[in-house]
Formats: structure tokens, sequence, C-alpha cells
């Protein structure tokens, strides 16, 4: 009998007013974020948030901003996400950039999507104030986080404090002004347009509307078994749909708190500090997590013992006796000693790292998204796992496979609420993202079980066509090289030349493990084991050619390697 999905306590929504209204009532006080500024620990609580959403979304009226396009680019702050909300619930479209961006290519989306405002920190403000005529449409720059010296500003009329707005929309509420409060947008109109390079290397503006953002949000909490115990330590870039809904929304919806990491640099110093029960974290920060540990354990030479612990433990587990987190308590204690989870998306996960963060006690649930879905798709049950899966399509999605006739693995479509609404100004990429029936096209390749787990084989944009026709998904071999000890990043891409397609692996190695090697050496040491890997894979899939970089992958803010870079 097929099981089925979980549905945990969650709270409904119809929108995003009501995330704010609801959960200030139900957990008051109680800390929604902690965050860090001029070094000093702050914490921000529900009933904070209302009150300044409520403030801001009032003196957006006054600023004119009712109903108009607000761009909004800044490290993560409470206030970021107020001002997210704000726009949104008063009738706009707010536009979340990557504060990684170049400042032409900031001031080029602030300018295509003809934004009225713009919501930023200082380091932006003094990026983007020298190409100010290139976004002639922005009427106000609201700065919010920390101002080194707000009496060293640059002179600039449009240039208003983030928490001076706050004190007008306070005046405003005490003067009974409720335009903010009484307004009351159509769910289904446009509310967002997330530019979206991924790996492709072309933006294209994912168009999505409050009912999409909100039945995303809804759908995490049903799917996931988190609650108002839970502390999160918030690592990815606030922009991102993906850190976005399914950990500041969908947090903000259940009780939980999230600790704002200030810094890539001290993640794992905070990690210790904040002592979180979850992540939520792209493949590469797993990996790095569990290399981390592989490497402690063999430098104090107990890679034996903790492996022996390790089938031990397995052992016990399956006859119900749990001592995983007394026997593995030094490894959980690096990681603050509270960590139960970890929620992965993004990119496929080497099985093994999940196995062996379940022997040391630690669950690791994958899921699957994209920015059109906002992102959910998929999502390993914590109570029903299929290890090397993206998890089971999640509720009020529905999913199926494209595949040729007589094939089982073909392109991954979707349906139901979470679908955007289009990209913005492309009509023609528009069409193209659909089937002839509306069910949007993922460009993901992979087959789905009859439990309804998502198995992702690779991109269709990234197939390689074999020199016999064949399709060969580069992420399928990039899997099998990836165990091997010498590398630390890999690609593998499909070269032309005159007798074909060549299949070529393109390796950063890991210079940190091995500092004394050449490039020589790594060469000759990854090319035997790559020939290792081939005598058990068909002809067309062997990895013919290697190419050693001196130079790690150019990446994006979320730790995915620009395929589109590499020729």
């Amino acid at each position: 009998m097929k099981k089925p999905l979980p549905n945990h306590p969650y709270q409904d929504l119809l929108t995003l007013k009501e995330l704010v209204y609801v959960n200030a009532e139900r957990w008051g006080d109680k800390p929604l974020y902690i965050y860090l500024e001029n070094k000093e620990k702050k914490t921000y609580s529900y009933n904070d948030h209302k009150r300044t959403f409520d403030a801001v979304g009032t003196a957006l009226s006054k600023l004119g901003l009712f109903e108009s396009t607000v761009s909004l680019v800044g490290d993560q702050h409470p206030y970021w996400v107020v001002a997210y909300l704000t726009v949104i619930c008063a009738g706009g479209v707010i536009v979340p950039l990557d504060r990684e961006l170049k400042p032409d290519q900031m001031c080029g989306f602030i300018a295509s999507t003809e934004s009225k405002a713009l919501f930023c920190t200082e380091r932006e403000l003094r990026s983007i104030l020298p190409l100010s005529d290139t976004i002639p449409t922005v009427k106000h720059i609201i700065l919010f986080g920390e101002i080194s010296d707000p009496s060293n500003l640059p002179e600039d009329d449009r240039i208003v404090l983030f928490t001076d707005v706050i004190a007008e929309g306070e005046k405003m509420l005490e003067a009974g002004d409720r335009t903010f409060l009484d307004y009351v947008r159509s769910p289904g109109s446009l509310a967002a347009i997330l530019f979206t390079s991924g790996t492709t290397g072309t933006s294209k503006g994912v168009m999505l509307s409050e009912y999409n953002i909100v039945f995303s949000t809804v759908q995490c909490c049903r799917m996931m078994h988190s609650d108002e115990t839970d502390v999160f330590l918030s690592v990815l870039p606030i922009h991102h749909t993906f850190a976005l809904t399914t950990n500041h929304l969908s947090m903000a919806n259940i009780g939980g708190t999230t600790f704002m990491n200030d810094s890539l640099r001290h993640t794992f110093k905070n990690i210790t500090e904040v002592k979180p029960t979850a992540l939520i974290l792209v493949p590469l920060f797993v990996e790095t997590m569990h290399k981390k540990i592989w490497d402690s354990i063999k430098k104090n030479g107990k890679e034996k013992q903790v492996r022996a612990l390790m089938k031990m433990s397995d052992a016990m587990l399956k006859t119900g006796i749990d001592m995983r987190r007394k026997l593995f308590s030094q490894i959980i204690g690096a990681f603050g000693g509270n960590l139960k989870y970890i929620i992965v998306g993004g990119a496929p996960l080497d099985p093994q790292y999940i196995r062996d963060f379940e022997s040391f006690g630690i669950t690791v649930l994958e899921g699957y998204g994209i920015t059109e879905c906002c992102p959910l798709i998929s999502v390993n049950p914590f109570t029903w796992r299929k290890i090397g899966s993206a998890g089971a399509v999640a509720y009020g999605i529905d999913a199926r496979i494209e595949a040729d006739e007589g094939e089982t693995e073909g392109e991954i479509v979707v349906s139901g609420g979470n679908v955007f609404m289009g990209y913005y100004k492309n009509e023609e990429a528009t069409r193209e993202a659909f089937t002839s029936d509306g069910w949007f096209k993922t460009g993901d390749i992979g087959h789905i079980d009859k439990d309804n787990f998502v198995y992702i084989t690779g991109r269709k944009k990234n197939v390689i066509i074999a020199s016999n026709g064949k399709n060969v998904y580069p992420e399928e071999l990039e899997e099998y090289a990836q165990k091997i000890p010498y590398i630390k990043e890999i690609v593998v891409i499909g070269r032309k030349n005159e007798n074909g397609t060549v299949i070529t692996a393109l390796v950063y190695p890991d210079h940190d493990a091995y500092p004394d090697y050449s490039n020589e050496v790594f060469y000759e040491k990854i090319y035997s084991h790559i020939n290792e890997i081939n005598k058990g894979l068909p002809a067309f899939k062997h990895i013919d050619a290697l190419e050693i970089r001196d130079t790690e992958f150019e990446k994006t803010t979320t730790k995915k390697i620009k395929r589109f870079l590499l020729k």
C-alpha cells in the first residue's frame, strides 16, 4: 500500500498580510530573527515584524509607492523581508536583486522594470549612484541595514533612511491613516519579478503572483517536519526564492526562529554559536561539512574506529535502538549540538553523504525546485525518504514525464498553484516554457516512480549528444567522478573535433588535501581513476579526455558552477 504524504500541523494562509498578522498574534514577542548589526546581536520578534510592516506599508502611500514596481537589494536583514512583503501587500511588484551583480547589471534590471524606488544598503547605494542617470524612474532610494555615518551619505534628494520611513509610518498610523491596513490586492496579480540567470547565462524575469508565493509557503510547511521549537541558520542569499520561501516565509508561518548569517566566512563559527536545529543548504555546503568531518577524523587517526562505530550504530538502529547522538556527540557538537536535519536543494547530492550524516544522527532531506515554481516541486518527507530521489511531489502539485515513446525517462513537467505567470516582457520564452496543455517544462530530465517520488538524471540543456547519437547526461558522470579523492570540483562537457564528440572532464584538483602534488601528478592519478569508472560504463559514456584547471570554477551566489562559461 502506498504511504500517504505527511500532513504536519501548519497555518493555512490566503495572503502575505495574514502571514504577518496571524503569526504575530500566535507568537507575539518570540524571536522571529536574530541578527548582527554593528557587531551587536539583536533580536527581532513577531510583534516587531508586524509593527514595522504596518508602519512601512503605511508610509509607502505617502511616498507614492502604492501599486508600484520597486527593486530591492542587500544583505540579510529583517528590514529586507519587511520591504519585500510591504511592497507586495501595497499592491506593488517587488524586484529582488542579487547583491553580487555588477552595478551596471543591477541598474539594467532596475531600468528594465521601470522601478519607482529602490531599497538597498549603503554598499549598493555607493556603487549605483555613479550610474543613477541610467535609472531615471527611481524617485526614492531607501537605505536599510548598517549605516557607517549618516552625515557622510552622498547628497541626493532621493535618499531616505529606512528608520525614518518607519517613523513617518508610525505617525500616520497614530493619526488614523488606514490606507495600508485596509488595502486588499488581487492574489492572482503580478507580485514579484525574479531575474534568474541560473547557469544559462541568459537572464529572464520570472513573474510570480502573491498566490504563487503563499501557495508554496503553505506547501513547504505541510511537507516539512518543522515547528516552533526549530532554530534555523539562514546561509543562502536571501533574494533567492529557495532561501526566501523555504526558510524565511515558511519558518515565519510555523513560529520558528531564524539567525541571519552575517557572512559566509563566519558560517561554521555561527553554526557553533547559534546551535541551530536545522539548516537549508545547497550541496556544496553539505559536501564541505562532510569533508571537514572526515578530515578531522583522519587527522586524529580514528577513521577505522569511527567506521566500526557507524556500522554498529546502523545495525542497532534497525532494531529500534538509536544511540547515534551519544556515539557521535563530538561530530554533532561541531555543529552546535542541536542539529537534527538539513534540507538540501539546487543540485543532486551524492547519496553517500546522506548515509554518512544519517549514521551520525543528522537527517539530510533532498528536495527539488526551480524559480519558476516558487520553487517547491518535491521534497523527501522526514518520515518517508528515498535516498537518491529528489523527494515526493508536494501537495497541490502535479508532475509527469514527457518521454519519447518506449522511454521511461524524459523531461519533468509541472502543474499547480506554484507555477509562475510567465517571463517578464518575453512572450516567446513564455510560450516555449509550457506544453500545449499548459504544463511548465522544467528542462530537467528524470523519471517518477509509483510513489510519486522524483528522480533527476540531468539538465536537458546540458545533455551531450554522443557520436552514436545517444544522450549522455554529464551530471551522472560527475557523480561517479566526484568520489575520486583528488577532485575538488568537476564539470563534464562534450567537445567537438573532426572525429565527433569527445566527453571531457574539466577538473579543479583538491590542492588543500594534497598540497605537494603538481598538476601532472593530479592528472596521472585522476586519469587512472577515470579509467576504472569507464570500465563500468557503456563505451558511449566513457570520459575520453581530462583537463586540469589552475582555478576554481566561477559560480553563482547559490554556489552553482556557471556551466555556460565552459566551452
